[in-house]
């Protein structure tokens, strides 16, 4: 034991007593996972400002990058600043789409986002260098890290590579535009349900596949494999 370590826990304790603090524990990493689903269709009535953006895109100086060549480059887009613009060069919901020409239950699969319900905030990222498997694990790990940080701030994403490039560039002036990620407010019900990926679910449509999700009264619903069928 130290010297005097009672000593000086007796004058901290007692002659120079501090206001006891109670802190409060933020959100845990396994709610936020959660919490962090593709959303498709956005609350217009929360309007994300620029400085929510900038809060957002302000995580990836912190986040690894492969051979740390850090080329991604982002560009913030609200409401007010084209995102009409964007909305014209995206497309979402590609599985439903996939579906939409042979579904028997058009409602299963519709074609999204409802309207009303659009994103009217993005951030268009761009790139410094050409595509490269290295360029696509910072992508990925830039885009689930913003989607996070978008989920703790209340908010939700969408992550879009579905994309007309050349009018993203010529509407904004960019260059090596590689994805765009949607934030907004969910307007949505989005639950996962776990499976084992080789049956389909007694809910999913006929047409869908194991994997794929749907829409049931209005809900929108995720297959997830299991930790048991991931393990090898």
């Amino acid at each position: 034991m130290a010297d005097n370590y009672l000593e000086k826990r007796y004058e901290e304790v007692f002659e120079n007593p501090r206001p006891k603090v109670v802190r409060q524990g933020g959100p845990s990493l396994d709610s936020l996972f959660v919490k962090n689903r593709s959303v498709r269709g956005f609350d217009q009535s929360r309007v994300v400002s620029e400085a929510e953006l900038l809060d957002i895109i302000g995580v990836n100086p912190a986040i690894a990058s492969s051979k740390n060549m850090q080329a991604l480059r982002f560009h913030p887009v609200t409401k007010d600043t084209g995102a009409g613009k964007v909305n014209a060069n995206i497309k979402m919901a590609a599985l439903f789409r996939k579906h939409q020409a042979t579904a028997a239950i058009k409602e299963n699969f519709p074609s999204l986002p409802l309207p009303g319900t659009e994103p009217e905030a993005f951030v268009i990222i761009c790139s410094t260098v050409d595509e490269s498997p290295s360029l696509f694990i910072d992508l990925g790990i830039s885009l689930q890290s913003m989607s996070l940080k978008a989920v703790e701030m209340g908010l939700n994403c969408l992550m879009i590579r579905s994309i007309n490039r050349p009018g993203l560039e010529e509407a904004f002036g960019l260059e090596h535009v590689v994805a765009v990620l949607a934030v907004g407010k969910s307007a949505e019900k989005i639950y996962l349900v776990p499976t084992d990926g080789k049956q389909k679910l007694s809910q999913q449509p006929e047409e869908a596949a194991p994997l794929d999700y749907f829409r049931r009264d209005g809900i929108h619903y995720v297959p997830k494999l299991r930790l048991e069928d991931i393990l090898v």
